[in-house]
């Protein structure tokens, strides 16, 4: 290859380079107004939910130490009917001790509204994480619909008039690859005449 094939084949190269790297500015430029838009239209739906979150986080952690606190008053009346595998009725001696029934419907009351409360943050945990991958899908699909548009003559008329630079960076690929092609041209050798006979 000689050394103005080379040079056209780098400068095509560089120039193409320059004209991905604008592209994926304007694409990421793009998304990102789509997406503080969304996120703001969003916030609508997901400030009350985390409000929510935050409020069911604080009574749980209120439920938690009553179910603590009624656990470690049962125990205290009979041992061994609170463990890791969980609480466990009064035994029928255990049954002899004032109040120990009324200790384990306790018990058993806070252990179930903490349970609830779990249950509840749950739901809405999962629900945030569906606004959330809700959100993810329509920027993604918006990023391919940009991209796909960008492949069109009008989409990338549009992203010029939008974005100057990326109209510089394709025109001066297109002169580079121009330029790459006429010193190929030349550099071919001259068909033979046809033969005369």
């Amino acid at each position: 290859m000689s050394t103005d094939q080379q040079s056209g084949v780098n400068d095509y190269d560089a120039s193409l380079r320059e004209y991905h790297a604008s592209r994926t500015r304007y694409i990421r430029t793009v998304t990102t107004d789509t997406e503080k838009k969304l996120m703001e239209t969003v916030a609508k739906r997901r400030d009350p939910l985390k409000e929510e979150i935050n409020n069911l986080q604080s009574l749980a952690r209120a439920r938690f130490e009553a179910r603590q606190s009624t656990l470690k008053a049962y125990a205290a009346k009979a041992p061994g009917r609170v463990s890791a595998g969980g609480l466990l009725p009064p035994s029928p001696g255990e049954r002899m001790i004032g109040g120990i029934d009324k200790l384990y419907k306790a018990a058993v009351k806070a252990a179930e509204e903490f349970n609830e409360i779990n249950e509840i943050i749950k739901k809405r945990k999962e629900k945030l994480d569906s606004i959330d991958n809700e959100v993810r899908t329509v920027l993604e699909q918006h990023g391919r619909d940009l991209i796909a548009q960008l492949e069109t003559p009008t989409g990338l008329e549009g992203a010029f008039k939008r974005d100057p630079l990326l109209a510089r960076a394709h025109a001066r690929m297109l002169a580079a690859e121009a330029r790459r092609e006429s010193v190929l041209e030349s550099s071919l050798p001259a068909e033979a005449p046809p033969s005369g006979g």
